[in-house]
């Protein structure tokens, strides 16, 4: 790292005892930014670009991961636009979406302002859930009736709506 010096306007190495700031999911304040409740953005893998609504944050790591993640309930497979003409079935159709539940590293997550009030079945959707196929599609369909009860009340609609970049 350079540090600039105003009068001169030339550069110079920092100190021998200058410490960089360290990198933290935190506010200065201590408040944490992935928090139950609060949409994310997830930045990698197959998921990448997509929306998720953080449902347990485990900042410290566990015994399997020590690292810190979160368990995420995100949107695979958005909502697609809907007029006023179309029929009752098509609006239906359209007004599906397709869930994900999976355990996230904090640094593939990008927390926003943003807040979504779900209560999802905790017995349903937890962490030993995302481990046995059966339980993943019960989680699944866990996510996807509650998801789309709250698109259909137009509540959240920044939340249904396809990141464009």
């Amino acid at each position: 790292a350079v540090v600039s010096t105003q009068s001169t306007g030339t550069l110079k190495a920092p100190s021998s005892d200058y410490t960089f700031p360290a990198m933290s999911r935190e506010l200065k304040g201590g408040i944490k930014l992935i928090r139950p409740g609060f949409v994310v953005v997830i930045l990698g893998g197959r998921y990448a670009g997509r929306k998720g609504i953080v449902i347990k944050s485990y900042d410290d790591g566990s015994k399997d991961r020590p690292y810190g993640h979160a368990l995420v309930v995100g949107i695979d497979r958005y909502p697609r636009k809907i007029t006023r003409r179309m029929s009752n079935k098509r609006m239906a159709s359209r007004s599906k979406v397709k869930p994900f539940v999976k355990v996230i590293n904090h640094n593939h997550l990008l927390p926003t302002r943003h807040h979504v009030n779900i209560s999802f079945d905790t017995q349903l959707i937890n962490k030993n859930a995302v481990l046995d196929n059966a339980l993943r599609r019960k989680a699944r369909s866990e996510a996807k009736a509650k998801l789309e009860e709250r698109y259909k009340t137009n509540a959240n609609p920044w939340f249904f709506s396809k990141l464009r970049f």
